[in-house]
């Protein structure tokens, strides 16, 4: 959750006085400060922006948060399209100002829904091409897979795998370079912004990368980012085939494993996860043993190891080995997106596991 006092000093570092808080209120869906010099509004999603001078004034006149307007997107900006001008974001449109016709509003057009699809067409496919990589390397004799991902280095061979599946679709190494380790990862989902202190606190408060973001909307393809936060609100959550999944597993320290989707079924919330050095389920056709003591244990998210591998090999139509809860291979395995399944270090501080965040690329970084 983002503090007004930590959005108070971020505007400071950019030359805005908010003021001193003069009241804090709740919103139906959010939260409300209002200061000596702006508005704070705190979104559903916990971001947080200012509004101030004719704009907010504006933005009042229509009822704030309860107008077709909706909550803000962007602080206070110089708007691109007109001299002298200035502009702030909301949901559903912007307001902007200019000397001297004052303060305008523009509501967005509708979204053409088959449009947007369109336009991201080739992000998907290479999202499915890269995960199709992985779901294949799952068919290959374990030593094998380890070898060509690790290279004999078996250090963080977990996000090793995910640039090796990325790397096979021709994504360039200066994006694969930066899937090492979780908090890479975390930065470069949120342009910098958003990772997890030694605590595993997600803290939002770091310097944004704001010149390579704009370059990314601006060409309507920003990096995506879905966090535990996100989860245990159940929002409708935007998951393809081919992210990258962050999990914690161990200790408080936050997200310590990498994973990449394969599948995700939203009416179950069932994300199909494959994974280096997770030890996951192994395809039947391997020949390796099944280890029925271990099968029959409970995973550390509360659900039976035995309902996850049935519900893989539903899904799929595959059958699937249990080797035990042993790392050193390439496996396939599930979360389910629902907050009774998302089990934290404070909630279980010798057993937990919950997804911690879901990183997506833009098509961008992957030309």
């Amino acid at each position: 959750m983002e503090n007004f006092n930590t959005k108070i000093a971020e505007l400071a570092g950019r030359g805005f006085d908010t003021g001193q808080i003069l009241s804090e209120s709740e919103l139906a869906k959010g939260r409300i400060a209002i200061c000596q010099n702006c508005v704070l509004y705190a979104c559903p999603d916990e971001l947080i922006f200012e509004v101030h001078g004719n704009i907010l004034m504006k933005y009042q006149e229509v009822g704030e948060t309860t107008s077709n307007l909706g909550f803000p997107r962007s602080d206070e900006m110089d708007d691109p399209s007109v001299a002298g001008g200035k502009v702030s974001y909301f949901e559903y449109g912007k307001i902007s100002w200019q000397y001297p016709n004052g303060s305008a509003i523009e509501m967005y057009e509708f979204v053409d829904l088959d449009s947007y699809e369109l336009q991201r067409a080739p992000l998907v496919a290479k999202l499915q091409e890269i995960a199709d990589y992985a779901f294949d390397a799952l068919s290959e004799p374990q030593s094998s897979i380890e070898n060509k991902i690790t290279k004999g280095s078996k250090e963080s061979w977990c996000g090793k795998a995910v640039a090796y599946f990325y790397a096979k679709a021709g994504v360039p190494n200066k994006t694969t370079s930066q899937f090492m380790n979780t908090s890479n990862i975390s930065l470069f989902g949120s342009y910098g912004k958003m990772t997890f202190d030694h605590n595993g606190v997600l803290r939002k408060d770091y310097r944004e990368n704001t010149q390579l973001k704009e370059q990314h909307m601006a060409q309507d393809a920003a990096r995506k980012m879905i966090t535990f936060e996100d989860i245990d609100a159940q929002y409708d959550l935007d998951i393809l085939p081919g992210d990258i999944v962050l999990v914690d597993n161990s200790g408080k320290g936050g997200a310590d494993h990498i994973q990449i989707v394969y599948k995700y079924d939203p009416g179950t919330k069932m994300l199909t996860v494959v994974d280096g050095n997770g030890g996951g389920f192994a395809l039947a056709s391997l020949g390796i043993p099944n280890n029925d003591v271990a099968l029959a244990q409970i995973a550390a998210d509360g659900i039976p190891i035995s309902a996850k591998k049935q519900w893989i090999e539903d899904e799929l139509g595959i059958s699937l080995v249990y080797q035990g809860n042993v790392a050193g291979h390439v496996g396939i395995s599930c979360h389910i997106l629902l907050p009774e399944y998302q089990i934290r270090y404070e909630d279980n501080t010798s057993k937990h596991k919950r997804v911690w965040a879901i990183i997506r690329p833009s098509i961008l970084d992957l030309q």
